[in-house]
């Protein structure tokens, strides 16, 4: 903190830590309770989560008012686009369907944090028009990020897109996927996948010890947060048993 002081900063960006779903009845955390508090405890150990089910479907209002209700006012959730959207044909959603869900997450008010819209493999750099077309539909309101899983988009061209709106290109360690490390929005987003050919992720055992990553990756949040948010969650293919993880992050970042 004083190196920091000395350049300047007197005052440092919110790290939210979180993991891909709560919803794990072997996490040692829950031991003892009810699946209907799961959520409630959970947001006693952590400050934000990510969304995975509505990639599925669009949410149910009485789901994010629920989920709203049972945690703190500084408590962030990041809520996956669904795939009826993200993974339309040529990149052209259904208006309604669109609305629908952007209308729904104002539910949870101050607590939704950036959306993040996952674009399939297929969805190759020479639809950048029509990304740009897409962006142009979102309403301003809300933080975005994307995720690539073409290598082709990671280029100037794609990152001056999104620099122009103000929407972030996620950071993402996974086995296969291509990663960068570039900023193009006000806040940084971070996923760390994993693989799940080798981590299973069902217990509350760590499969592979991310402690070495974990400080590498605490190292570079701590950088960022000097001038941004930073979101980061974990999966559990990434060692296993995510507590253990995001533990570990908040130690090393002294949160």
């Amino acid at each position: 903190m004083a190196a920091l002081q000395e350049k300047g900063v007197t005052k440092l960006s919110k790290v939210y830590l979180g993991s891909m779903g709560w919803s794990y009845k072997y996490w040692s955390i829950y031991a003892g309770i009810k699946a209907s508090d799961y959520l409630g405890v959970y947001s006693e150990h952590f400050n934000s989560v990510e969304i995975n089910n509505t990639f599925y479907r669009i949410p149910r209002e009485s789901s994010l008012v629920d989920w709203a209700s049972k945690v703190s006012e500084d408590f962030r959730f990041s809520i996956k686009f669904p795939r009826t959207i993200s993974h339309s044909s040529g990149l052209e959603p259904d208006q309604g369907r669109l609305e629908a869900f952007l209308s729904r997450i104002q539910l949870m008010g101050d607590k939704a944090g950036p959306l993040l819209i996952q674009f399939p493999s297929s969805l190759k750099f020479d639809r950048l028009e029509k990304l740009s077309d897409f962006i142009d539909r979102l309403p301003l309101v809300y933080k975005y990020a994307v995720e690539f899983r073409h290598k082709d988009w990671f280029n100037d061209d794609t990152y001056r897109l999104l620099r122009d709106n103000n929407i972030a290109v996620v950071n993402v360690e996974h086995p296969w996927q291509a990663v960068t490390t570039e900023q193009t929005a006000d806040f940084s987003y971070i996923r760390l996948e994993g693989d799940r050919k080798t981590v299973k992720g069902e217990s509350d055992d760590v499969e592979i010890d991310r402690a070495d990553k974990n400080v590498e990756w605490a190292q570079r949040m701590a950088y960022l947060r000097e001038e941004n948010d930073v979101y980061c969650y974990i999966s559990k293919h990434y060692s296993g048993y995510p507590p253990t993880d995001l533990m570990q992050l908040r130690a090393n970042l002294d949160i």
